[in-house]
């Protein structure tokens, strides 16, 4: 039979291809029976497939393979494979060095069989593939009930399973490709045409699945089949073809080449074409438009690096030029490379390479990683920070490199994208993990640090003497060595050389022990290193028997020891410089990630988190800060758990708990449980320790969740309850801080506080609290707790809060603290916080409150009141216990205030601390008397003033409560017909209610004839209005705040007081006077806006003081007033734009926190935009252009909509036809350049404009402002008419050209007419110089 396989395989591949057999149109049966011969007939005989029936048989149900059933194509198959695998057994045995006839003579078997199976093969997996695309259509289709189903899974239960079939194929074809081809077929066209269609053929097209590339076995098989046709059948160029298209259209077919390549080079010893590949991927050239290619090449390269780094090495040289490609991914794809050969040389021994060259390979290659800190792209810069991050893990650690690394990752945590400066937090997290410092335990503190290479440096000096004086040395050198050198090593390298009976062992002396230790040694020995001895000894000259040796060699033996301690002294000072410089450079980037902690973006702020916990955890001192600024995001609102490249990633505030939790609260294993719960306690207090009023709120908020999540034990809290109640002398911030912490616990959970009442008024309102007015301070607001502090539903009435009887014990002692005499500032805090406990305990506050006004009073202005002189004994006295420990803190905190107490004479006139007496004496003669118990006085009274205010508001809604309850008793009665005249009965009895309420708020509080703080306002009112007279600091603060505060409470009163309080605002030199009284006008404006909606312009004046606080509290409360509503504005929010360039950096956050919320109301920004441009260009304090234009790129970031661009361009357009300088035209010219010009619309009215500002366009600014926009038209294709816009830039140059001409006239005009008025004077002066020298009168 004739069979020419080249024909044969071209033919199949037509629709046309004629067959013999219609086994289409037969019966199954039929189909079956013709089946079964064939098989029996080559079972018999392989060779049989060479007779024409047989070959035509199979290739006839190969035709119509369609239309058989699962059944017979599995038998096909089965026939196919065995007939072929028999062949190539009989071919093997026929196998025959000398005689290759026998051999050759089973070629035109195996042909048919290969083609056979080649047929097959695509023939499945086009039925494959239908069937697949049938799948997904009845999977997307609705389903079908019943019988339908059956049948279905019936009849796929049937159908032939292609995919458990293809490793059988697979083996056979990997089985033939083991005969030697080349001695089968003579031609190498023959050879190439049976290899490459009938095997690499059907391998790749199996590989184009990548649900095959999945499966292990069918991977391994495609892998074989490749492999042994590259290496021992000569299509090693025609694989690396395949494999360069595989990489260019299949990205699914990247990994897999690489592992194929490995598979050749590792299990086939065939290297050669994996290198091929590579120097033909590095001739390649990427360019930015193709995103396919790239991503599949780079994940080849990825993949070959990790599982052949060796293979890759070889061509690094080449591959690396990729570095400067326009493509991306493929720098990416190259620094992963370079990272993994990193590892490779890191860790791998045996490479053909000398440990220096090897050395200076990882310089080059970090230095390489380096430079892409540079990149222009991003991605490229954060790629770089991962791989180097990967690269910290290694066990071979440089530190020349990590010091270098650290310096480039501190300067990229400024980076403007917010994933280079995330994997550079974790690179800087990575570092600390990872340090090599690790010889005292790993922690990185730098004073202990800085400690022993001090002491080292002290060791060194007195062992490195000059040379003139050796003989003298060595003896020196011995006696310092008669410790032995293994003690010393053992010493953790810092050359203790003390006698041994002073001399610790390793594990008694800790680290702080080992600096001591060094610091100490120099001591010692310095008197027998002194000047005078060195000279005496140089007088005398060497002697040749100074060392007292034995001979020459212990004479050597000793000089080696001197030389190695000297040696490895030298190396620990090396050792711990360079653990220093670390520190130092992770101290200069702690700044920077603490401003990320603020970042908006949430992966940045969870790295930053981990960094400073893990910091703190290597004692970094510098961490410290961060961990508390840490505490404020505990009001962040993120608390999703989310997934992120599979992990789980917490919400922020979930993070934050998890971390504190490890830092403060789990438990250490080298601890007991005893030991444990003094570690927490100890950590809770040092939060405290000299915290802001910020950092306790925020602490309060986390340490309240924690409690309430059950992380806080019991002992911990009885712990802390003894610190507090210790009766021996502890320092101030222990007791203090244990009090403070107990507080928080108490928020969720009042019974901490409630069961230890007894406790508190012992400790914090007896003794120690009067000593300790701070103690007192916390105290109250940790008896407050009692009440509970449940939040207040708005529109709720119930009411959960506990209160006492007035005959409790603890109002008392409360009524005791306020008027126990004090001279201390910390008073009016404490007394702040007294009587907030007061009415939040208290069923009847105001009395116990009148009663200590009444009491203070007497005080003041009675004459058996206890003057200033006896609160200063009382406050002498008082130092004088304070315990000797805490003495610093105490002078600071209980010194008298400078002028705070005045004592005069009634005679004469009144002194300038004098305060009149308000009752009215037959003569009304002015008292004199303590300053500071006034300012005491009407600090009292104005507090409880707002606090009566709101204890008011607490009577009405009980008051409401009690009614709604009644009501619903009554209501099962009332269910009847006259329901709505019940409702409506309620409902005016409710408003009733209401205005009782306010008509006491209003007139009796301030204005009653009974009332005693009636007496305060007016006083309170006198003080302020006459600074000159009450010129007392404390006094004028103390009665600015009351007045304030009573003007709160009434309305009435805030009017009458209104304008002086402004005016005390624009002349009061005290800058806490200022800031108090901006606070008060913020609460002001919320309970009286019609008041102070008429003068709100008043308030943005705090927005130009010199005082920072000042000027920041006016921004807050401007902040919280125009985006709660409370205030209109006015076109004042210029004002407001000028502090986004402050030079504080808290305003200008606050300013760009303001502009960002405001940018969320409805058209806010763009209604005033106009009056902001105004402000900053062109107001009555414009700031200067940097600033203008840094502001304005910032404010232009929230015109985002089309329409309001388009309308701004038009308005903006108009603008320069009133602006007047030069000034303002480049202002204006910015401004439209930062607009998007997105739309034909604006562009239209910015042509439009053109006669608005063509007479401003010889301005050079001007001009390259309007070619920016020109630019950016011409960029977003807006224009349908590309020619209008260029007749556009025309018209911008003619009028331009036009400008210039007529500034250029001008400038000649203007210098003839100065030369002009110039001639004309001369000739003046010459009548003047022509005159006789004097008057002829003379």
């Amino acid at each position: 039979m004739d069979f020419s396989l080249a024909d044969e395989l071209q033919q199949s591949s037509e629709e046309d291809y004629q067959v013999p057999f219609d086994f289409g149109s037969m019966d199954p049966n039929e189909v079956n029976a013709s089946l079964n011969s064939i098989v029996d007939t080559i079972t018999g005989e392989s060779s049989a497939i060479q007779e024409q029936d047989v070959y035509d048989t199979l290739r006839s149900l190969l035709k119509h393979i369609e239309s058989l059933q699962g059944p017979t194509i599995n038998k096909l198959l089965d026939a196919i494979c065995s007939g072929f695998s028999n062949e190539i057994d009989a071919t093997s045995r026929d196998n025959d060095p000398t005689d290759h006839t026998a051999y050759r003579s089973h070629q035109q078997a195996l042909e048919m069989y290969a083609f056979l199976l080649q047929w097959f093969v695509v023939d499945a997996e086009r039925m494959a593939t239908k069937q697949a695309k049938a799948d997904e259509q009845i999977a997307g289709a609705p389903k079908k009930k019943g019988k339908a189903t059956k049948s279905t899974g019936k009849k796929r239960k049937d159908d032939f399973t292609w995919t458990e079939s293809i490793p059988e194929a697979l083996g056979v074809m990997a089985k033939a490709l083991r005969l030697r081809t080349e001695r089968i077929w003579q031609t190498a066209p023959e050879r190439d045409t049976f290899i490459s269609n009938c095997f690499l053929k059907p391998a790749n097209l199996l590989a184009e699945s990548e649900v095959y590339m999945k499966t292990q076995d069918i991977k391994m098989g495609i892998y074989k089949i490749i492999c042994v046709a590259a290496k021992n059948h000569g299509q090693a160029f025609g694989v690396q073809m395949t494999i360069m298209q595989n990489l260019q259209y299949a990205e699914h077919l990247s990994e897999p080449m690489a592992e194929l390549v490995t598979i050749l080079n590792k299990e086939f010893d065939y290297s050669q074409l994996g290198e091929d590949v590579l120097r033909e991927i590095a001739a390649r050239q990427f360019n930015t438009a193709d995103s396919k290619g790239p991503r599949s090449f780079s994940k080849f390269l990825v993949r070959l690096a990790e599982i052949s780094p060796r293979l890759v090495l070889k061509q690094i040289a080449l591959l690396q030029k990729h570095l400067d490609s326009e493509s991306y991914p493929m720098r990416n794809a190259i620094l992963e490379v370079i990272g993994l050969l990193i590892r490779e040389l890191s860790i791998t021994e045996g490479l053909d390479l000398e440990p220096e060259q090897q050395k200076r390979q990882l310089e080059a290659f970090f230095d390489l990683l380096f430079e892409r800190f540079l990149d222009l792209n991003s991605f490229v810069r954060s790629k770089v920070a991962g791989v180097l991050l990967k690269t910290c893990e290694l066990p071979t650690k440089q530190p020349k490199l990590r010091m270098k690394l650290t310096d480039l990752t501190i300067r990229s945590l400024e980076d403007k994208s917010s994933q280079v400066r995330k994997n550079c937090i974790s690179l800087l997290t990575k570092l600390i993990l990872t340090h090599p410092y690790g010889m005292h335990g790993g922690e990185l503190c730098l004073s202990e640090w800085q400690a022993r290479y001090k002491a080292l440096e002290d060791e060194l000096k007195v062992l490195d003497l000059p040379a003139v004086e050796e003989a003298e040395a060595m003896r020196e050198a011995r006696e310092l060595m008669e410790d032995p050198v293994e003690e010393e090593a053992e010493g953790e390298g810092e050359g203790e050389d003390e006698d041994k009976e002073n001399e610790p062992t390793e594990e008694d002396e800790g680290e702080d022990s080992d600096g001591s230790d060094l610091a100490a040694t120099p001591k010692k020995r310095h008197p027998r290193n002194s000047t005078g001895g060195a000279k005496s000894r140089a007088s005398r000259g060497p002697r040749p028997s100074a060392l007292d040796l034995a001979g020459a060699d212990q004479s050597q033996l000793l000089a080696q020891v001197d030389q190695d301690t000297l040696t490895r002294l030298r190396l620990t000072k090396k050792y711990y410089a360079d653990a220093i410089a670390f520190i130092e450079q992770l101290t200069r980037g702690m700044d920077v990630v603490e401003d990320l902690l603020a970042s908006t973006v949430k992966g940045e702020v969870l790295e930053a988190m981990e960094f400073f916990k893990v910091a703190s955890q290597y004692k970094i001192e510098a961490a410290h800060g961060g961990v508390k600024r840490m505490l404020h995001l505990i009001w962040s609102k993120d608390e999703a758990t989310t997934e992120e490249d599979g992990k789980e990633v917490k919400g922020i505030r979930s993070r934050l708990i998890e971390c504190y939790s490890q830092l403060y609260f789990e438990p250490q294993p080298d601890l007991t449980e005893k030991e444990q719960v003094i570690r927490v306690a100890q950590n809770v207090i040092e939060l405290t320790r000299d915290a802001t009023l910020a950092e306790l709120t925020s602490l309060e908020q986390l340490l309240g969740v924690m409690m309430s999540k059950g992380v806080v034990e019991d002992e911990v809290i009885a712990k802390l309850w003894q610190v507090y109640s210790s009766e021996r002398a502890i320092p101030k911030f222990q007791r203090r801080g244990a009090i403070i912490v107990l507080g928080m616990f108490a928020g969720p959970k009042p019974e901490v506080v409630a069961d230890h009442v007894e406790t508190l008024l012992k400790i914090g309102l007896g003794p120690h609290g009067k000593l300790d007015l701070v103690l007192a301070k916390y105290t109250c607001t940790a008896l407050s707790r009692v009440a509970g502090s449940v939040k207040k539903v708005k529109g709720s009435l119930d009411d959960v809060s506990v209160r006492l009887p007035m005959d409790s014990p603890v109002f008392a002692r409360l009524a005791s603290a306020i008027q126990h005499p004090s001279s201390n500032k910390e008073w009016f805090s404490m007394a702040e916080q007294a009587v907030n406990t007061i009415y939040a305990l208290g069923d009847q506050p105001d009395a116990l409150c009148s009663a200590v006004l009444r009491d203070m009073t007497m005080r003041v202005f009675g004459p058996q009141g206890p003057t200033a002189d006896a609160a200063e004994d009382v406050e002498k006295d008082e130092d004088t216990e304070m315990d000797v420990d805490d003495k610093e803190d105490a002078d600071e905190e209980d010194q008298l205030a400078p002028a705070a107490t005045v004592a005069g004479s009634v005679a004469g006139d009144m002194d300038d601390d004098a305060t009149p007496t308000p009752s009215s004496g037959a003569d009304n003669l002015p008292t004199t008397g303590s300053a500071f118990s006034l300012s005491q006085l009407i600090f009292v009274a104005g507090h409880c003033a707002i606090k009566q205010l709101v204890h008011l508001e607490l009577v009405e809604r009980d008051i409401k409560r009690r009614k709604a309850e009644e009501d619903k008793k009554a209501g099962a009665a009332g269910k009847a017909a006259g329901q709505d005249e019940l409702d409506q009965v309620a409902g005016s009895v409710e408003d009733e209610i209401g205005d009782v309420i306010a008509a006491t708020k209003e007139r009796e509080l301030l204005y009653g004839p009974e009332s005693l703080l009636a007496v305060f306002g007016p006083m309170a009112a006198m003080i302020v209005s006459q600074p000159k007279v009450y010129n007392n600091p404390m006094l004028k603060t103390a009665a600015t705040l009351a007045l304030s505060k009573f003007m709160c409470v009434s309305a009435q009163f805030c009017e009458e007081h209104l304008m002086m309080l402004f005016k005390v605002l624009e002349t009061s030199r005290e800058p806490a006077v200022r800031s108090n009284i901006v606070i008060a006008l913020g609460d002001i404006a919320v309970c009286f806006s019609t008041i102070m909606d008429e003068n709100s312009d008043r308030l943005y004046a705090g927005l130009h003081d010199k005082d920072l606080t000042v000027k920041k509290n006016t921004l807050m409360v401007l902040t919280h007033l125009i985006l709660n509503g409370m205030i209109k504005v006015k076109g004042q929010l210029g004002e407001m734009a000028k502090c986004l360039e402050d030079e504080d950096k808290r305003i200008s956050d606050l300013a760009h926190l303001f502009f960002t919320e405001l940018s969320t109301k409805d058209k806010a920004i763009y209604n005033n935009l106009p009056d902001i441009i105004s402000h900053l260009s062109s107001g009555a304090n414009p700031v200067d252009e940097e600033t203008f234009c840094k502001s304005m790129k910032f404010i232009f970031t929230f015109v985002d909509k089309k329409r309001e661009a388009e309308s701004i361009v038009e308005k903006l357009c108009q603008r320069f036809q009133v602006a007047t300088e030069a000034r303002q035209w480049r202002d204006i010219a910015f401004c439209l350049s930062l607009l998007p010009f997105n739309s034909e619309i604006a562009v239209k009215k910015l042509v439009e404009g053109l006669p608005f500002y063509q007479d401003k366009l010889h301005e050079e600014t001007v001009f390259k402002r309007f070619q920016e926009i020109l630019t950016k038209a011409n960029s977003n294709k807006v224009s349908k008419n590309e020619q209008d816009l260029k007749e556009f830039a025309d018209a911008l140059e003619e009028h331009r050209a036009k400008g210039s001409e007529e500034q250029e006239m001008a400038r000649k005009v203007q210098k003839s007419k100065k030369k002009a008025t110039k001639g004309k004077a001369r000739p003046r002066r010459k009548a003047v110089s022509e005159s006789p020298p004097s008057s002829p009168e003379r």
